[in-house]
């Protein structure tokens, strides 16, 4: 043994009693590490599994380790854990735990059983390492590995790549949609590079080649080629191929593969057809998108497009004879000369260009070319160009790069917004989570309690507003609105509320089906505070008069002996000015009035007052219904302010003989629906609204009309509030509706019947706010 190992080795025999509390300082240094008797009671700590932990060390011993069960392990994670370490046997693995302020950590964790005399279990000891930082950058680049696969599949262009082992030798080929539809192949096929050689047309392939084998030795890092590919049908399709590689940084070798094929076929189609025939070919160039350029050996431009105009600005005649290199940026020259030479010798090699030229007005313009070479007429070598207008595809690649590089902070942003972000999925009525920003803390709950399905959507929205919420997602789907807005209550964690503005947009599949419902909730406690404090005070006003106003209505009817009678009356949230009454003309006859004012707030309140007043005036004792109209006319004409006016129908009815003599100022016409069932009947033949003529022309268009009740018909008085009243869509309820309802219910009681057409109304006007007042007057004979 060397003289130097001896020395080492007597030193650690000398120092042997302190080896172990080397060993010991060391590993708590290094590593988090707990020791447990066999029964998993923990009997020792070091300082860094209190750090991580955030419990003490008094905290801990005695415990064992359910204190920091993080409940992101299945039981039967844990049952295989012991299984192995009560065999003997070291366990390995990573595990979540949970700390004392409810923060979640991971930590690679080694358990090895302590084995006494005889092999007798004496405890464990753990030594774990803090991985938390590694399993988030694995989980924020498993999502950034999602988005940029979107980006992949669903390009405008087909987009290729693989990697490339140390020893030159490319693996799988990774191909998007676009690609396989430009060439033929399946996604299965095109994996394998051999059958993406095989569908390249032959000549083209060999070219690749050489211009592959100077990317992967180190001439070049990437290519622009035209190619020919064969597809399976026949067909050949042309494209421009640009192949991008990066390498490694040390020894420069390539690790990736990158490939874009964008389908030029109908413009090579287009060339070729040009080169056929003269005059199709002038008539193209005056039409063609792209700028057709021929220049002479000295590169001195001979013929141009009227393209060039068009997308450069420059008049024809102003650049012909000009250097075509006048009009290339300063930096891409040198590259435009060796192309403008190499084209001259070789004839073209479909190898394209890509460089900036300059617009009239001193902008750059970013331009491809692909050329070939002819003979002049003067036998010599002349260039003959085709250029095309890049800048949108350029700014697509810079915005996508653009994009990738804000992509963290956008994230960043939303995270730190005050308003939350959240998608979920329309799966039943649950509305599982599938992302949700970090705001969603200022309602006390953290993402992961979300997006790992402990609760629902539907768990934190108040109890009760969750059935109205979900009638309105399922109206609004059902009415194909893509995007909608809703106000509802929040349940807070520690079980306050907050009220929310919800921006909802709606996500479909290609079908068209509801996948998703992306949305942005903002807190919007405070406005809404705000706003019910003045609705409250705006509604204890608006109640007082509405008191008033309701004072003047009936509320209840004298018994009438051969005829019931009952009313529906709703007001909207403004005062009105419907109306409606029951009037003793003599002993044996009682006058039935349903009116309605034109507009809304006091006026029309203060115009019903003095239409009840004088009909109640002028009723008594008159039994013609058009006379007491024509003196209620006489009375309100003059005073009526302009633009106002009352629709009316008022009918007299003979209690001994059910005999009904009615009269219609522009009102809805009354209906009877017969015991004996048939089409309704509607009363009325027009008049014109109170309020809206002097007395001679509105006289004039009174009519009077009669009609016998019958035992068990039913007449029906209501306002426009009823029948005109509108759906989300803007559909009337309309008179069919409102008869078909009495109809199907005409034989229960008056009260039950008006019961049911409230509901038809409302389940009808859902999502549709009312703006109008609501009265239906039912008379039925016994």
């Amino acid at each position: 043994m060397p003289a130097t190992a001896m020395s080492l080795d007597n030193t650690l025999d000398a120092y042997e009693p302190m080896l172990l509390a080397w060993l010991r300082q060391g590993l708590d240094d290094h590593a988090i590490v707990a020791l447990t008797d066999a029964e998993g009671v923990i009997r020792h700590v070091n300082q860094s599994f209190c750090d991580i932990s955030g419990y003490s060390e008094e905290e801990l011993i005695g415990q064992n380790h359910r204190i920091l069960k993080s409940g992101q392990h299945p039981p039967s994670f844990y049952a295989r854990l012991w299984e192995t370490i009560v065999a003997g046997e070291v366990w390995r693995g990573t595990i979540c735990n949970r700390a004392k302020d409810g923060r979640f950590y991971w930590v690679q964790t080694t358990i090895l059983p302590l084995l006494g005399l005889a092999g007798r279990r004496l405890g464990y000891l753990s030594v774990r390492t803090d991985v938390t930082r590694l399993i988030n950058v694995e989980r924020e680049l498993t999502q950034k590995t999602r988005e940029l696969q979107l980006l992949f599949d669903h390009s405008p262009i087909g987009l290729s790549w693989r990697e490339v082992d140390e020893h030159g030798n490319a693996g799988i080929n990774h191909v998007n949609k676009r690609f396989c539809e430009l060439i033929g192949l399946t996604p299965e096929e095109a994996a394998d590079i051999g059958n993406v050689a095989r569908a390249t047309h032959p000549d083209d392939w060999k070219h690749q080649e050489v211009l592959n084998n100077e990317v992967y030795s180190g001439k070049r890092d990437s290519f622009t080629m035209e190619k020919r590919y064969v597809h399976p049908d026949g067909r050949i399709i042309w494209g421009i191929l640009t192949v991008v590689v990066v390498r490694a940084s040390g020894n420069g070798r390539v690790t990736h593969h990158f490939a874009m094929l964008e389908d030029i076929t109908a413009r090579r189609f287009a060339e070729d057809e040009l080169r056929r025939t003269e005059a199709r070919w002038r008539t193209y160039i005056q039409t063609a998108s792209e700028i057709l350029y021929a220049l002479t050996p000295e590169g001195r431009i001979k013929f141009v497009s009227q393209a060039w105009t068009s997308k450069l600005g420059h008049p024809v005649d102003e650049v012909i004879g000009s250097p075509f290199r006048d009009f290339i940026h300063p930096e891409d020259v040198a590259m435009w000369d060796v192309f403008f030479a190499r084209t001259l010798e070789t004839g073209g090699d479909g190898e394209g260009i890509e460089y900036r030229t300059r617009h009239r007005d001193g902008r750059w313009i970013w331009h491809a070319s692909t050329a070939s070479a002819y003979s002049d007429r003067d036998r010599r070598r002349a260039f003959f160009g085709v250029g095309r207008d890049i800048s949108i595809r350029r700014q697509a690649q810079q915005e996508l790069r653009t994009a990738l590089a804000r992509l963290e902070e956008m994230a960043r942003i939303v995270d730190r917004s005050p308003s939350v972000v959240v998608l979920w999925r329309a799966e039943g009525g649950n509305w599982p989570v599938e992302f949700v920003s970090a705001s969603i803390r200022q309602f006390g709950y953290s993402p992961e309690d979300l997006t790992g399905r402990r609760l629902s959507f539907r768990d934190i929205t108040h109890p009760d507003d969750r059935e109205r919420v979900g009638a309105e997602v399922d109206a609004h789907a059902a009415a194909g609105h893509h995007e909608y807005t809703q106000e509802y209550r929040i349940q807070c964690a520690d079980g306050s509320v907050r009220w929310v503005d919800d921006h909802t947009i709606v996500r479909l599949n290609e079908k068209g089906e509801v996948t998703h419902h992306e949305g942005l909730i903002t807190d919007v406690t405070a406005r809404k505070a705000a706003e019910t404090g003045a609705r409250e005070a705006q509604e204890r006003e608006l109640a007082l008069a509405r008191d008033v106003q309701q004072h003047l209505l009936p509320s209840s009817f004298p018994p009438l002996g051969r005829v019931e009678v009952e009313v529906l009356s709703q007001p909207s949230q403004q005062l009105g000015g419907d109306y409606y009454d029951v009037l003793p003309v003599d002993e044996r006859h009682h006058g039935f009035v349903i009116a309605d004012v034109s507009g809304k707030g006091a006026p029309a309140a203060l115009m019903m007052a003095a239409c009840r007043a004088s009909l109640r005036l002028c009723a008594p004792g008159e039994l013609s219904p058009a006379a007491v109209l024509r003196r209620v006319n006489r009375a309100l004409q003059p005073d009526m302010p302009p633009g106002m006016y009352i629709t009316l129908f008022y009918g007299i009815l003979n209690l001994d003989t059910l005999a009904l003599r009615f009269c219609r100022a522009g009102h809805e016409p009354a209906m009877l629906l017969r015991a004996g069932g048939g089409a309704p009947v509607l009363l009325g033949d027009g008049g014109m609204a109170l309020g809206m003529a002097p007395d001679e022309l509105f006289e004039a268009t009174l009519d009077e009309g009669r009609v016998v009740m019958e035992a068990g018909d039913l007449l029906a008085l209501y306002t426009d509030g009823v029948n005109e009243a509108c759906n989300a869509g803007g559909e009337e309820f309309g008179r069919d509706r409102l008869a078909d309802s009495l109809r199907r219910h005409q034989k229960e009681p008056l009260a039950e019947i008006l019961r049911r057409v409230d509901r038809y109304l409302r389940q009808f006007c859902t999502l549709a706010p009312r703006h109008d007042d609501r009265a239906l007057l039912l008379v039925r004979a016994r």
